[in-house]
């Protein structure tokens, strides 16, 4: 064999072995692929087509001194005076692109319900503008958030910004009140955090009901299940420390707001090894009159750590229990939000568009009448 064939063919043999490795390379980078889509629990066609770019709304209003803290048990002003506050729900921007009512009800509920904080429940598919009937990554339903959070800035009221429906990272189509937050949650919170991080009236509520889960899936995460109209599935959940990290580090000093398991109404396991590492957190408790020994949920926590009742409400039969609610929050310093603000989201606070109070709604509004007036 001369020098130039055999030079011949150990070139061929070098570019065989390089095209083996490209080949194998190729089929790694495609298992990897595929692993990380089935962790994730997404395929890439399910994902936002334009990722919102990470903003900071200006704040246009002298809100600084709305600024809050914690302290003990208390949320407490600069000056270190405690702050009790109390309002209503106004919910619909969960389920419908640009929400019933909401700019109109947001106007009612300050003015004329003299409401000193709302919660907004939102979704996670509709802030990236993945629902039916949105464009543009969900610009127009970012906007309708950012008019709800200024305007109730420049009259000096609270917002609990709430995550409430998400998709366990499958589809829109799978878009409701899971167990767990997931991942797109994750990137839901790193936006918003930045977006409203100027804004001190801002409250961020990581999410709305976790349940059907142990303490500590809620505060690490881990593989839960879901439902959905056909089938029950897994997905990996995301924990409450991964969320309450994930706004911190975008820089926000928003009091966050963090409901229990069992629907956010059993704070137990906040005073028995499973709080989450931080500051400036609210813990969240969901009390209704059908839920048992309502007292028992959150009563120990509330002696410990600061406790809201983003959620509490009742029909006209259940006025007595209304007032216990009301009392038990005025004696203890707990903030409190009334559901819903809303015709149809049971159970209701107006009767009609024009915001006349159903009983149980009137009983809120005196007592919101009475709480602007101390």
């Amino acid at each position: 064999m001369t020098g130039k064939s055999q030079l011949t063919q150990s070139t061929a043999m070098k570019r065989k072995t390089r095209a083996k490795i490209r080949m194998v390379s190729h089929l790694v980078m495609t298992l990897m692929i595929g692993v990380l889509l089935l962790v994730g629990g997404r395929a890439s066609a399910a994902l936002p087509s334009k990722v919102p770019h990470i903003v900071t709304l200006a704040c246009p209003y002298p809100i600084r001194d709305m600024a809050l803290h914690t302290q003990g048990n208390k949320l407490l002003n600069a000056q270190d005076k405690v702050v009790v506050l109390h309002g209503v729900d106004l919910p619909s921007l969960e389920w419908t692109n640009r929400g019933d009512h909401v700019h109109r009800s947001l106007r009612a509920a300050i003015t004329q319900w003299h409401c000193r904080i709302i919660r907004i429940p939102t979704s996670v598919n509709r802030w990236f503008g993945q629902m039916p009937g949105q464009s543009h990554g969900g610009r127009v339903y970012r906007h309708i958030l950012d008019q709800l959070i200024q305007y109730a800035a420049r009259h000096h009221v609270y917002v609990v910004l709430d995550l409430h429906w998400n998709d366990m990272d499958r589809s829109s189509g799978d878009l409701g009140q899971h167990r767990m937050p997931d991942h797109s949650c994750v990137r839901y919170w790193r936006l918003a955090a930045r977006r409203y991080m100027d804004y001190p009236n801002v409250f961020y509520d990581l999410y709305n009901e976790p349940h059907g889960i142990n303490w500590i899936t809620w505060r690490d995460g881990g593989v839960c299940t879901g439902e959905t109209k056909t089938t029950v599935v897994t997905y990996r959940a995301v924990g409450m420390q991964r969320l309450y990290d994930v706004v911190r580090n975008a820089g926000a000093n928003n009091i966050v707001i963090i409901g229990g398991t069992s629907w956010a109404y059993d704070d137990f396991g906040i005073t028995h090894g499973y709080a989450i590492a931080g500051k400036n957190i609210v813990y969240d408790c969901h009390v209704y009159p059908w839920k048992p020994r309502w007292k028992h949920s959150f009563e120990l926590a509330a002696k410990s750590v600061p406790v809201i009742f983003d959620e509490f409400g009742g029909t006209g039969s259940q006025l007595a229990f209304g007032r216990k609610v009301i009392a038990y929050a005025a004696a203890h310093h707990i903030s409190w939000c009334a559901w819903s603000f809303h015709t149809e989201a049971g159970p209701v606070l107006i009767k009609n568009w024009h915001y006349q109070p159903s009983a149980f709604g009137k009983l809120i509004k005196d007592a919101l009448a009475r709480s602007d007036n101390q």
